[in-house]
């Protein structure tokens, strides 16, 4: 499973707020909304042992006055010229705060902490940080759509979108990217096995890098 084309960045929605007049200001009864903003830093999911695993990254959530919300990811040290899948995960209801998963994770010993294993600290995908279409959970695995890091393995992901779970649960989800070149070979294949989502996808194309949130 070898993927080489960058994928295009979409812009994100720039947002424009009109401010009243002087002479109005103290008599203004309908003031804008505010802009809820986190940011955070993204640390390593898996242990140094894991080969090529060490990146690190930012990453920004702001829940707009106009009912969008707007996430922000900035990575280094992934896997170069490949497209890494991110997801904001959470618990959507009751706000919840996650965590990101540590060596405690690995329960079957293998040496790695699979998409499986980090769910109970991270949870379940509310949103898939698609650059294009669709963002909700069935878009997850769509590599086609996923942010590309370049040759140096520099990711810079930008986007605004409508997403009632991301608004509601901007406050306490967690960033999780994932992709490991675990072998070095510049391609996501299966020499390290099946992701443990299932044997169609390569435990490398799915396996989280990194993961930070507001619980962190």
């Amino acid at each position: 499973m070898k993927v080489r084309t960058p994928l295009a960045l979409t812009a994100a929605a720039a947002l424009s707020l009109g401010t009243a007049g002087a002479a109005f200001a103290a008599h203004d009864d309908n003031p804008s909304a505010k802009v809820a903003s986190y940011s955070y830093s993204l640390d390593p999911v898996q242990a140094p042992t894991v080969p090529n695993s060490q990146a690190n990254g930012t990453t920004r959530i702001k829940t707009l006055p106009s009912g969008k919300v707007q996430v922000k990811v900035e990575a280094w040290g992934l896997m170069p010229n490949a497209p890494h899948a991110m997801h904001l995960h959470g618990v959507d209801g009751p706000a919840t705060d996650m965590g990101c998963p540590d060596s405690d994770a690995d329960v079957n010993g293998d040496g790695y902490v699979t998409v499986v294993e980090g769910v109970p600290y991270y949870g379940s995908i509310l949103t898939s940080l698609t650059t294009t279409g669709d963002v909700s959970p069935s878009s997850a695995l769509d590599l086609t759509r996923m942010a590309v890091a370049d040759e140096n393995g520099y990711l810079s992901y930008s986007r605004t979108f409508s997403q009632d779970s991301a608004m509601a649960n901007a406050g306490t989800v967690q960033v999780v990217v994932h992709g490991i070149d675990i072998n070095g070979n510049g391609e996501y294949d299966f020499e390290a096995g099946p992701s443990s989502l299932g044997n169609a996808f390569p435990l490398e194309a799915t396996i989280p890098v990194l993961c930070g949130g507001i619980a962190n």
